[in-house]
C-alpha cells in the first residue's frame, strides 16, 4: 500500500471533517465547557468555529500560494528541512494524540453507560482494530464511507432532539451571560482546536481537485460543524441546569434516556447508539490516517502498510494506558482542546508568513 489518497469530491471532503470535528460534542467535552462557562456553551461554540474559520483562512492562502503540495512539503520549502522537520513532527504528535485522547474518552463514556464490566482492553482493542481497517483501505474509502453516513446519523441525531423536546426548559439558559462575557470570549478562542480537525484538509489537499475544493469544503465544514455542535449545545442547556451538565459524562445520551412518551415509546437509546459508535470511528479514523500520512511523508516511506499496523499497536497501548489512569485521561483530553489550536492554526500561519517573506511560493496562484 502507497500513500496515494485517491481522489474524492467536496461532499466527501465536508462529511470527512464535519465528522470528524462534531463527535466529539457526544461524549464529555460538553460537560467540561458547561463546568468553565456555565448554560451558555451554546453561543461560546460559535466564538471556537469563528476563530477556527479565521484560522482556516489562513491555512487556505498558505495552500493557495502552493498548489498542489501537502502541508509536510510546504513546512519544509517555507521553513527550511530541519525546522520543516520538527514542525511536520508536531503536527505529526498533534493528530496521534488527539486520535488516542478520542479512543480513551469514548472507552470510558462506554463503560459507564453500556458496558460497564467489560475491560477496557476489549473495547479498545475493537475500536483500534477497526481504524486500522479503514486506515489499510485508504483515504478515500474512508471519506466516501463517511459521505454515505451522513445523512442516517443526522436523522438519528435530530431524531433524538425532537423526541427529547418536552423536556426543554427556557428558563434553563439564564442568566444570558452564564459566567461572564470575558471568560466566555476567552475561552471560546482558546478551544478553536474543537475545530482542528480541519487541519486534514491541509494533510490531504492533493487528493481533492484543487484549491477552489479545499476552499469550500474547507468553510462549509465549519460553518455546519459550529451551526451543528451549537443546536446540540443548546438542547442540552435546555434539558440541564448547568450545575447538573457539568457532572454529566455523556450529555447527549442522558438526554435521550430521559425520553419516555408512555409505555410504547421509552429507552429509545439504541436510536442514538448507531450515531455514537459510527460516527467516533469515522472521525478517529479519518485523524490517525492523516498521522500516518504525515509520519511517511516525513521520512519519504512508499509502503504506509507496515506503519499503519505498527502504529496501530503503539496506538492500543498508549489508549490502554490512559484508559488505566483517568486523570491523565482527562488531562490529556483538556490540553488539546486549550492547546490544539497551535499546530492546527499557529503553524500555518508561521509557514505563510515565512513563506512570504521568503517570497516562496505562487504569489497569485487562483
Amino acid at each position: 500500500m502507497t500513500m496515494e489518497e485517491g481522489k474524492f469530491g467536496v461532499q466527501e471532503a465536508v462529511s470527512l471533517v464535519a465528522t470528524a470535528i462534531s463527535f466529539k460534542v457526544f461524549f464529555t467535552s460538553p460537560s467540561l465547557a458547561a463546568d468553565l462557562v456555565g448554560n451558555n456553551i451554546w453561543y461560546m461554540t460559535l466564538i471556537s468555529a469563528s476563530t477556527a474559520i479565521l484560522g482556516f483562512t489562513f491555512i487556505y492562502l498558505l495552500l493557495r500560494r502552493f498548489p498542489d503540495q501537502d502541508i509536510t512539503a510546504i513546512f519544509s520549502e517555507t521553513l527550511g528541512k530541519p525546522i520543516g522537520f520538527i514542525c511536520s513532527a508536531f503536527l505529526c504528535l498533534y493528530l496521534f494524540y488527539a486520535a488516542s485522547s478520542s479512543i480513551t474518552e469514548f472507552t470510558e463514556v462506554m463503560r459507564d453507560y453500556i458496558y460497564l464490566l467489560t475491560p477496557s482492553s476489549i473495547i479498545i482493542g475493537i475500536f483500534v482494530v477497526a481504524v486500522m481497517t479503514l486506515c489499510l483501505l485508504g483515504l478515500e474509502s474512508i471519506a466516501r464511507l463517511a459521505r454515505f453516513l451522513i445523512f442516517p446519523m443526522l436523522f438519528g441525531v435530530l431524531l433524538v432532539l425532537v423526541l427529547g423536546f418536552k423536556n426543554f426548559h427556557i428558563n434553563r439558559l439564564f442568566p444570558i451571560l452564564g459566567h461572564g462575557t470575558l471568560k466566555t470570549l476567552t475561552n471560546g478562542i482558546t478551544r478553536s482546536s474543537a475545530y482542528g480537525e480541519i487541519v486534514i484538509l491541509a494533510v490531504v489537499a492533493p487528493s481533492l481537485q484543487g484549491i477552489a475544493f479545499v476552499k469550500k469544503a474547507g468553510y462549509t465544514s465549519l460553518i455546519l460543524s459550529g451551526l451543528f455542535i451549537s443546536m446540540l449545545l443548546l438542547t442540552f442547556a435546555l434539558t440541564y441546569p448547568y450545575y447538573v451538565a457539568r457532572e454529566i459524562t455523556s450529555l447527549m445520551y442522558g438526554m435521550a434516556t430521559l425520553i419516555d412518551y408512555g409505555r410504547f415509546l421509552q429507552r429509545v437509546e439504541p436510536l442514538f447508539l448507531f450515531v455514537w459508535f459510527l460516527s467516533p470511528l469515522i472521525g478517529i479514523s479519518g485523524v490517525f490516517y492523516c498521522f500516518i500520512s504525515v509520519y511517511c511523508k516525513m521520512f519519504k516511506i512508499s509502503d504506509s502498510r507496515p506503519i499503519v499496523v505498527g502504529s496501530s499497536i503503539v496506538l492500543f497501548a498508549v489508549c490502554l494506558f490512559q484508559s488505566d489512569l483517568g486523570a491523565i485521561a482527562s488531562a490529556t483530553i483538556q490540553s488539546i482542546r486549550n492547546f490544539g489550536w497551535i499546530p492546527a492554526f499557529a503553524l500555518p500561519i508561521l509557514a505563510l508568513v515565512i513563506g512570504g517573506l521568503r517570497k516562496k511560493g505562487t504569489k497569485y496562484h487562483v
